[in-house]
């Protein structure tokens, strides 16, 4: 709060103070004071007038600087009214007021919303489990009744199984660090896991795998890791290309990271949509011409799940050629613990 802006909120009581100063000046002139008597008098009703504004100044702008200071460094905002200090004028008082108010009805929102939160994903936990008795059931009735109508509806059945997992980590992206188990994790074992939930669809579709050079070990949590590249491996299946299909998994070591590419040679993205590849929803022009069952909620998964288990995301792709996706696993104090 500067001293200009102070000065024309309270422009009436400056012209007020410079009016009682002037005609109290006038008025002892007449009566025949002298000058130096005049000056003095001036000197001090200007002096009783503008000293209370000074202070009063002084005062709001240690406010409202603190109110500055606390929102700079504050990350949840409503939370202001809890660590300022309640100011001594009507003003701010009123003002302080207002803002617990406000924060009480942003906290009871929060809480309410946290718990319709917590409700809804231990609903889609609970949905999830029953249904995956019915898909097994299925799986194992087919699995005695060999023959194309079984195979076609064992595919049916690895996507839905698919979708349904899909919905249960959707569920639970939101509160990863309640459900996340930091562990030593050999590279190899998290793809060639990966490789074994897709191994049929993979075969069936004619694709070469390729794990080799696969030897470091990262700290993260293998469930989540393996549902991030079973993503991938999935989109590597819906956009493979009319070349004999590939996919590999690629290590690359650096200074603070170790790096996982999941590469393939299917029809890759145009770069008008890699921009956009991480979006909510987005299905791109492949989505819309390639495949029926794009839902545009795979990468956005994987990368919400990545910010959230503190591991990089990165993509990279030519249409007609591929798409490259890298996974980002920092190096740190897990990493040295494990090479002790």
């Amino acid at each position: 709060m500067s001293w200009g802006r102070f000065c024309r909120d309270r422009l009436p009581q400056l012209l007020g103070t410079a009016l009682g100063t002037g005609f109290a000046a006038a008025l002892a002139a007449v009566l025949g004071a002298p000058a130096g008597a005049v000056a003095f008098l001036c000197l001090v009703l200007l002096v009783c007038g503008l000293g209370p504004l000074a202070a009063e100044y002084l005062r709001r702008r240690a406010f409202y600087r603190q109110v500055d200071e606390v929102l700079e460094h504050l990350g949840e905002k409503y939370l202001l009214p809890e660590l300022l200090e309640r100011p001594g004028f009507l003003e701010g008082a009123l003002f302080c007021d207002a803002l617990a108010v406000t924060a009480k009805a942003m906290n009871d929102a929060v809480a309410e919303a946290r718990r319709d939160m917590g409700e809804y994903r231990e609903f889609i936990e609970a949905w999830v489990h029953e249904v995956k008795l019915p898909i097994a059931s299925a799986r194992l009735a087919l699995e005695n009744r060999p023959g194309p109508l079984s195979a076609r509806l064992e595919e049916d059945l690895f996507q839905i199984d698919r979708y349904v997992e899909q919905a249960l980590y959707y569920a639970r992206s939101g509160a990863v660090d309640r459900d996340y188990l930091v562990r030593a994790m050999p590279v190899r074992d998290a793809a060639a896991d990966t490789v074994k939930q897709y191994a049929r669809p993979l075969i069936e579709a004619g694709f070469r795998i390729d794990l080799s050079g696969l030897d470091a070990v990262v700290y993260s949590d293998k469930k989540w890791v393996q549902f991030i590249l079973g993503q991938l491996v999935s989109n590597a299946m819906k956009y493979r290309g009319d070349r004999p299909p590939t996919l590999a998994f690629v290590q690359r070591l650096e200074e603070q990271s170790v790096v996982l590419t999941v590469e393939d040679n299917g029809v890759g993205i145009p770069a008008a949509d890699l921009p956009r590849v991480w979006d909510k929803g987005f299905t791109g022009a492949n989505g819309r011409r390639l495949s029926t069952r794009s839902t545009g909620l795979g990468l956005y998964l994987c990368k919400k799940l990545c910010t959230q288990l503190g591991l990089g995301l990165e993509i990279a792709s030519r249409e007609g050629e591929g798409t490259q996706v890298s996974i980002i696993f920092p190096r740190g104090r897990f990493h040295l613990a494990g090479e002790c």
